[in-house]
């Protein structure tokens, strides 16, 4: 077992996550890109690491079968509600 495929290179940003606090793809690629303002150095170029991020999260949430109706319900400004996970469930998949 162990880490495997395209979220591997977002590990470190997933082991960041508070484990009590809910996340979506959208809201861990907000982060990722907090992390490192180098990636936003361009709007355009930031806009698409957004969007890798997000679909490659959306990807492992679904590789790893968490539950569809989430933990929770996270809601973001001019984004319709979405089903979040809790960082310890992120943070358990990176070990599966």
């Amino acid at each position: 077992m162990g880490i495997s495929g395209r979220p591997m290179k977002y590990g470190r940003i997933l082991h960041s996550l508070n484990e009590d606090e809910l996340y979506t793809p959208a809201t861990i690629a907000m982060i990722a890109l907090k992390i490192d303002p180098c990636q936003t150095a361009n709007t355009k170029e930031a806009k698409r690491t957004y969007q890798r991020i997000r679909i490659a999260l959306g990807r492992f949430s679904n590789n790893h079968h968490f539950p569809d109706e989430g933990d929770g319900i996270v809601t973001l400004k001019g984004q319709a509600p979405t089903p979040g996970w809790f960082g310890w469930r992120w943070k358990a998949a990176l070990h599966e």
